[in-house]
């Protein structure tokens, strides 16, 4: 297959061969998407340390305080991690008193997942700066490009 350079004001995606003949490696849909997912997963560390969290603690207390209870395997899903992670994670947030367990009907073992007083106020305290960033960084598109994306992101 021969590479051929492209002007790098063309988009690659403009005219593309059925066969994916004339795109590159750096053209795959997956390299751009990865790339923002890693800048992404990084985005939050500024708030979540102001706060003493790490990002996986941040994401889950935020979660958990939106929903102000959730069931532990809702909490995997919404949070898009791993169960034994958010297990992990949940045991230190309630080391640090920002959220509780309970069972969720009695003799069931599935655990529900509640914010506690302490951890709304540590979301409270720094939801402001997240949806600061996260504004900035969505205005950054024009209104129809926001929408565009949230479309095809759904």
């Amino acid at each position: 297959m021969a590479v051929t350079k492209r002007n790098s004001e063309s988009c690659p995606w403009e005219h593309i061969e059925p066969d994916g003949s004339n795109l590159t490696v750096e053209d795959f849909l997956s390299v751009p998407i990865v790339r923002i997912a890693a800048h992404l997963k990084r985005f939050p560390s500024a708030y979540a340390n102001s706060a003493g969290l790490t990002l996986p603690q941040w994401r889950l207390v935020s979660t958990v305080a939106h929903h102000r209870s959730i069931p532990m395997k809702q909490l995997a899903e919404v949070s898009a991690s791993d169960k034994a992670l958010v297990s992990r994670t949940v045991k230190e947030l309630i080391a640090k008193g920002l959220v509780s367990t309970a069972s969720m009907k009695t003799g069931d073992r599935s655990l529900e997942c509640h914010i506690t007083a302490k951890g709304a106020r540590v979301v409270n305290k720094v939801i402001g700066q997240a949806r600061e960033r996260h504004a900035r960084l969505l205005l950054a598109l024009d209104t129809e490009d926001r929408v565009r994306l949230h479309g095809l992101l759904q």
